[in-house]
Formats: C-alpha cells, structure tokens, sequence
C-alpha cells in the first residue's frame, strides 16, 4: 500500500508549533487546528475535511452548527447568559423537568453541575449524606472524571493518579469485576459463568472495604476501560447486591445519554432503576451543563449534609440550560433514539464483517450508535496492542476520519444525524486506515503521550 502523509500549510505548521508552546494539555499527533464544523464533519486551518467520529467528545449528539442549536445560541446570548446559581432561570427549569420526564417515575430531582465530575461527586456526596455511611465502591475499568474524588474511583490506569496517592478519597474501593466476557477477569465464559464477576466482587467487598458502602457506583456501559456491554442478568445484580449491603446505587451515564446507545437511558435496556442517575457530555450539546438525578426522598435526607445541595458559580447558567434544553427537545421530536438502532445495525454490521476480513480486530463491542474496535496482536490473539490502535488512528485521520484510540481501544460514535450512506463512507475509509497500519504506517508513533488513560510505551 502506497505511503501517504499529511500535507499542511505554513500556517497550519505555525499554528500547531504554538499551541504546544503555549497551552499545556494533551494532543494526538499530528496536532491538526480545527476552524469549523458542520453536521457530522469537521474542517482544519487549510480547509480540510474530516468525519467527526467523536462527536466531539460524544458532546454533539445532533452534530456541528445545528442550525436550531445556533439559533437558540444567538437569541439567548442577547437575552442572558450568565447570573448567580442562588437564582434560578426558566430554562434550567424546564431543562431539569424534561430530563426528569424522560427517567422512571422517582427520578425527579436535578441537581445542576458543569462537568461530569462534579455531577458524579454530587452522587457521592448524597449517599454520604443520606446513609451516614463511608465506602464508595466503584468498578474496575470505570471512569467517572478526573476531579480527585472522582479520580479515586476510576481504574483505567494510565498516568493520570501518578504522585496523586496522598490527595485521593481514602474511602474507596474499586472492587467490582467489570463483565468484560472478552477477557474475564475470573476466567470464566459467558453465559455457563452465570455472572459470576459479581460473586467474586462480593467476595472482594467483604475483604477490601469496611462492609458500611455508603454508594455503588458504576457507567452502565463503561467505556474507557474497553466498551464493556454488561449481560442482561448483571446491572440487576448489582442493583442486588446494592440493596442487601444497604448501598445506594448509582449509574453514570455521561457518555451515553441521550439515545445513544438505541435508548434515551442506556439502562433502559436492563431491568433496573438506579437510586442516582448522573448526566454529561452528551446532554450538553457541548456547553457547560451536567447533573445529578435522584429521588426527592434522598435529596431531601440529603439536604444540608455533605455541603447539598451543590452549587458552583457556573452551574446551571441560562445560555447552557437553554441549549441543553433545546437539544433534548430536538432529540424527542425527530425520533433519533430510534435512529440510533437502525444506524447502529448498520455501523455494526459492517464493523463485524471487517473483523471476520482484519485480524487486528479482536472483538468489536457496542450499543446503538457507539461502539468500539479492541485491537490485538492477531489471529487467535487476546494481546492488546495499542501500538496498532495508535496506527489505526493516525492513517484514519489521513483517510478524514477524527476517532478516539485509547490503549488499544477504538470508538467510533458519531453524531445520531449520521446518514446511512455516510456510514458506508466511514466504513469504506476505515477499513483503508487499518490496511495501512497493518503494513506498518507509521513506525515510530509515541502512544503514551496521547492522553491521560494511554498505555505504557
């Protein structure tokens, strides 16, 4: 296969050079400037193309510069932007209403934050505050933010709790085996194991915790740590598990709220209701806005314990609650939860049949519109290698596709407005990308240095 390289202006060079002399954060190679967006494409400095399969952060359910977002944005910015959060505004109002709409009866009480992090130290704060208890369990492989509270319970390694020890939440404990079947934590196969992950991790609670959990905590589908789609029989047993140890149970839902994944709630397709549900990313529509989801119960037990409710300066500011708010509007009426399942077979199905033609394709995993490609070693291999994830990456974005690579995880989750024929499009230049990498473009690619969560090198 023929070599291919990047070709950018002098500009676009000069650009880059000074971002990174100048701002201090992480950065794919090459470190491309983007402009502009429209729908499911992003444009560079030069005016190159490229598919947004990241949905920028899996912020931008309806994609890029939707024009009814954009509208919504100018009007409000020339209406009100920014007030105290000892006040309240109508939008964040009848934001927090349609959320609590969408949910289980109960699920009726938000309370506002900006960042996934926070909304899932509000969780913690609550179960705190309401059992009088200390333990916060969380999952293997989770990952819940970066704050330190919420850093304490995530364990998708990487350097990211490099020399943070000492200032870590001491009460907690990752002590649940992820339903990873690909490659079982205890060594068993599915469905014969009859779930037996959450036998092993009730096993670990009565050892590593204080037996007193104040809150289990779980994504329920944690992606970072390898797009872990649970069995049917394992978020109800957890939420077992939760109610004999006399835990609260919480589920983050940042990346996977709205519809994402076929369904408003991605819980919606197991047989459970969490005591907390925590929103972000994708109910944002890429503004600062996030929360926390509970029953009026617990809010109210928790009310003036554990500094709740929680506010900060910026939370649930009107020009974020309004665009938030028109999003899920947009979301409801045009049906795109159901766009996500018809989308997500087609994304799926020609994901299976590049895997059964590539074998750096170990397994690929998903829900709807998001799903990941695990990248091993080869044929008959269960070996990461993250190497290859990073080639894949780099020679996508040669082919105009924007993808996440972490370890040796690929996701693709584009915007729900995606068509079918764009689908294909992607499918037919991905599979171009992983052609490359497996001849070996490019050979001195540094994968540790990509983000907080990358693999050692």
């Amino acid at each position: 296969m023929a070599d291919k390289r990047f070709q950018f202006s002098n500009s676009h060079h000069e650009l880059m050079a000074r971002d990174e002399a100048s701002v201090y954060g992480w950065r794919y190679e090459p470190r491309i400037m983007f402009e502009s967006g429209r729908g499911v494409m992003l444009r560079d400095v030069d005016g190159t193309e490229y598919y947004d399969l990241t949905s920028g952060m899996m912020c931008m359910v309806l994609g890029h510069s939707h024009p009814e977002l954009t509208e919504t944005i100018r009007e409000q910015a020339e209406r009100l932007v920014h007030q105290s959060s000892w006040y309240s505004n109508p939008w964040l109002v009848e934001f927090s209403e349609l959320v609590a709409s969408t949910l289980p009866d109960g699920l009726d009480v938000v309370n506002l934050a900006v960042t996934g992090s926070e909304a899932n130290e509000i969780a913690m704060r609550m179960a705190l505050g309401v059992t009088g208890r200390y333990d916060i369990i969380s999952v293997i492989r989770g990952l819940h933010g970066g704050s330190l509270a919420a850093e304490s319970v995530t364990s998708v390694a990487g350097g990211r709790k490099a020399q943070l020890g000492p200032l870590l939440m001491p009460s907690h404990r990752n002590a649940i085996y992820a339903p990873l079947c690909y490659r079982c934590p205890i060594n068993l196969s599915y469905p014969g194991c009859k779930v037996a992950c959450l036998d092993h991790s009730e096993e670990l609670m009565e050892h590593v915790t204080s037996r007193n959990p104040a809150l289990i905590m779980a994504e329920t589908v944690p992606v970072a740590g390898g797009m872990v789609v649970p069995p049917g029989e394992w978020l109800p047993g957890l939420r077992d598990l939760a109610d004999r140890w006399g835990a609260l149970l919480m589920l983050d839902e940042a990346q996977l709220a709205p519809a994402r994944t076929g369904t408003l709630w991605a819980f919606e397709q197991y047989d459970v209701v969490p005591d907390i549900v925590t929103f972000g990313k994708g109910m944002t529509a890429g503004m600062g806005i996030a929360g926390t989801v509970t029953t009026r119960s617990i809010a109210e037990q928790a009310r003036g314990k554990a500094g709740l409710p929680w506010a900060g300066t910026y939370s649930g500011d009107p020009l974020p609650a309004a665009v938030a708010l028109k999003q899920l509007q947009i979301v409801l009426r045009d049906g795109l939860t159901q766009q996500a399942v018809v989308l997500g077979d087609r994304l799926r199905s020609g994901l299976d049949a590049m895997a059964d033609r590539l074998e750096v394709i170990g397994d690929v995993r998903g829900l709807g519109l998001y799903h990941m490609l695990d990248i091993v070693e080869g044929a008959d291999s269960r070996t990461p290698d993250p190497a290859m994830a990073e080639r894949i990456r780099y020679n996508a974005l040669l082919e105009g596709l924007v993808l996440i690579a972490v370890k040796n995880f690929i996701r693709l989750c584009p915007p729900l407005i995606i068509t079918e024929a764009e689908i294909d499009e992607v499918l037919h230049r991905l599979e171009i990308a992983i052609g490359r990498a497996m001849d070996g473009h490019p050979h001195d690619l540094d994968y540790a240095t990509s983000s907080s969560l990358a693999a050692r090198a």
